[in-house]
């Protein structure tokens, strides 16, 4: 009878093992995978035409604003016009 049961602990130790094994292996490979890589954000606006639809985008400039004139279009030299401001993010190996 004690043969039998340390058969059936062992069978369960080694099947909560696996279970443990085969749920946190994919956490820990995507923790160590996201170490590698540097995530640098730049903060971007869109400036457009509304006349001739001309886009552009550019570096934000402190104290720009969605809707501002900041400058002539290229084109057609109407007002050039802050259309959106976002952030774009970058990822570089380490």
């Amino acid at each position: 009878m004690l043969l039998q049961l340390d058969a059936l602990m062992t069978a369960l130790l080694i099947a909560l093992f696996l279970l443990l094994l085969t749920t946190l292996l994919p956490w820990l490979i995507s923790v160590t995978s996201s170490k590698s890589k540097v995530v640098k954000e730049e903060l971007v606006e869109l400036v457009g035409c509304p006349k001739c639809g001309y886009e552009s985008s550019r570096k934000y400039e402190k104290g720009d604003y969605v809707g501002k004139v900041v400058g002539t279009c290229p084109k057609d030299s109407n007002s050039l016009i802050v259309k959106a401001i976002y952030v774009e993010k970058h990822t570089y190996a380490q």
